[in-house]
């Protein structure tokens, strides 16, 4: 076994155990109303006229980043537990898919929207104190993760998918 091939499961709990972080201590903010989700999500509904934008944007981004990051982690952990460890695969596979998936609209909504890469960060009692790319990056950085995740898992979840399903799903190695 290759050094490579030992450090890709560490690996990825590595980058499943950092996006857990980003997505659960940012629940506190998302679910409270905080200030920066609230101009986040007020800012998209005023640029897109999507009243679903604002206040429930917040709630569904929250519970999206909350599932991923029980995929990324507790799953694959519960799995180990109960004996099913060949499903450990999957469930971080889909963790990371997940974690792409948000974190694509996060990226795209700073990029290509009035919301920009620099957004408020600090507030007193209403207003504005501190604003930067903090929110931006960290963004970037999960979609990162995301992908090795996917990348470093995806063979064990398509093994597990094909014993789940009894069926032959074809890769790019064996479709050559």
């Amino acid at each position: 076994m290759t050094l490579l091939s030992r450090l890709r499961i560490p690996a990825a709990y590595a980058a499943g155990i950092f996006i857990a972080a980003i997505f659960l201590d940012s629940l506190r903010f998302k679910f409270t109303g905080h200030e920066t989700p609230q101009h986040i999500f007020t800012t998209l509904r005023d640029w897109s006229g999507i009243e679903l934008f604002y206040p429930a944007g917040p709630w569904i981004i929250g519970l999206a980043e909350l599932g991923a990051a029980l995929l990324l982690l507790a799953a694959p952990l519960a799995l180990r537990l109960i004996g099913q460890a060949k499903f450990a695969g999957l469930a971080q596979t889909l963790g990371g898919l997940a974690a792409v998936v948000v974190m694509t609209g996060a990226i795209s909504f700073h990029l290509f929207t009035p919301l920009g890469i620099e957004t408020p960060t600090a507030w007193a009692d209403g207003e504005v104190i501190a604003s930067g790319p903090a929110l931006f990056i960290a963004a970037c950085i999960t979609w990162l993760c995301g992908a090795a995740v996917a990348a470093l898992r995806g063979a064990e979840a398509l093994a597990a998918l094909r014993e789940l399903t009894g069926a032959k799903i074809k890769t790019a190695a064996n479709a050559a």
